[in-house]
């Protein structure tokens, strides 16, 4: 089922917002349909003796919204136009605010501005009141907000249950999420974006604090690592993923997230002098064996669609990430010349192609 805000209130002026905010209509489903409850909902799945339970439930609290003193006033309100509760909650781009982040999810049901779906609006409330962060804890408000928010048979009877089991257990953490319950492949890729969305901002503050006492030419070549590592991610979540899964979107996710965070590995690496020293002929050791299981990989007979092993990768296809890794390991040994150049090029070159090597083999056949 797709996950998309009802458009039945769409409110494009702060003003209107701030209008609806003061009335504090009833929250609509953040669904295709307006109005829809999983304790009401049609589907065949929903109508199994199996989800009897997670829909009685949704039927107790379907009554449940918000209280009015957690609707931003008029004029908070209009500080929040065009606001991203999830940035504001999880602090992506900007301080996190909890309650500007509760104002801005209320808004976000009203307006339809929420874009961060399924981390806005109602799903991004049931996360903020079942965590008790950025308003009062309330675990049958949170339920009834999860009746709302659409997803598959499973997801949905899961996270009704989830929240009821954490009330009666009287759980007191701070950590409740969306993804907690989530089944489908679709769900599973949106969480993936999600996460990557949190930790590329937590990753670019890093290299910002890292970076902002280096040199112009430091600066100018750590611009153009950053350009090939992006380049290499995409090739290689393009090409070395296995996309016949429901799960591909989420796969092909965390393997650009993985290019990412070795980068803040290496670059850990460098600057505590801990990167192993290699000679030239190390260096040259390191290639022969890269080149030994590329052609290894070259050398594997292909299925009737081109697929090499159980999977959708091709050939091709790791031909076309390995061109970018090159320009990637040459982005390095380029940026650490200038920025630590107590290090020799072979020792960086030795080491990105020793780990290049260890990706590769995952791709040859064994007997």
């Amino acid at each position: 089922m797709k996950v998309l805000l009802a458009l039945a209130m769409l409110a494009s002026s702060p003003g209107m917002a701030a209008t609806q905010a003061a009335t504090h209509a009833p929250l609509p489903s953040q669904s295709e349909t307006p109005g829809w409850n999983w304790a009401d909902d049609g589907s065949r799945a929903s109508r199994s003796a199996q989800f009897a339970e997670s829909r009685a439930i949704c039927q107790s609290v379907r009554a449940l919204e918000p209280q009015a003193a957690d609707w931003p006033d008029p004029a908070t309100a209009a500080t929040l136009a065009d606001c991203d509760s999830a940035a504001l909650y999880y602090g992506v781009g900007e301080k996190a605010d909890p309650v500007r982040a509760r104002q801005c999810a209320l808004l976000e049901t009203q307006s339809g501005n929420g874009l961060r779906l399924p981390f806005s609006g109602t799903a991004m409330l049931m996360t903020i009141y079942a965590n008790g962060v950025g308003a009062e804890r309330d675990l049958d408000l949170a339920t009834s907000l999860a009746c709302r928010v659409a997803g598959a048979a499973f997801e949905v009877d899961g996270r009704v249950r989830h929240l009821q089991k954490l009330k009666a257990e009287h759980w007191d953490g701070h950590d409740f999420s969306y993804c907690d319950d989530i089944t489908s492949g679709l769900a599973i890729g949106l969480c993936a974006k999600h996460d990557a969305w949190i930790a590329s901002a937590a990753r670019s503050d890093k290299l910002d604090d890292l970076s902002s006492s280096w040199t112009a030419a430091e600066r100018t070549r750590f611009k153009q690592l950053l350009d090939a590592v992006q380049t290499y991610a995409e090739a290689s979540s393009g090409n070395e993923v296995d996309k016949s899964g429901s799960a591909r979107v989420a796969f092909a996710v965390e393997r650009e997230q993985e290019v990412h965070e070795q980068l803040v590995k290496w670059l850990d690496t460098l600057q505590s002098g801990s990167l192993p020293a290699a000679s030239p002929e190390d260096g040259k050791s390191a290639d022969a064996q890269l080149n030994q299981v590329y052609r290894q990989i070259m050398a594997i007979q292909p299925d009737d669609d081109g697929h090499i092993g159980p999977g959708t990768v091709t050939q091709s296809g790791i031909r076309k990430a390995q061109r970018a890794w090159l320009p990637y390991r040459d982005a390095w040994i380029a940026f650490a010349a200038v920025k630590y150049p107590q290090v020799s090029a072979s020792s960086v070159q030795a080491a990105l192609t020793r780990q290049r090597t260890k990706e590769l083999q995952d791709f040859v056949s064994t007997p």
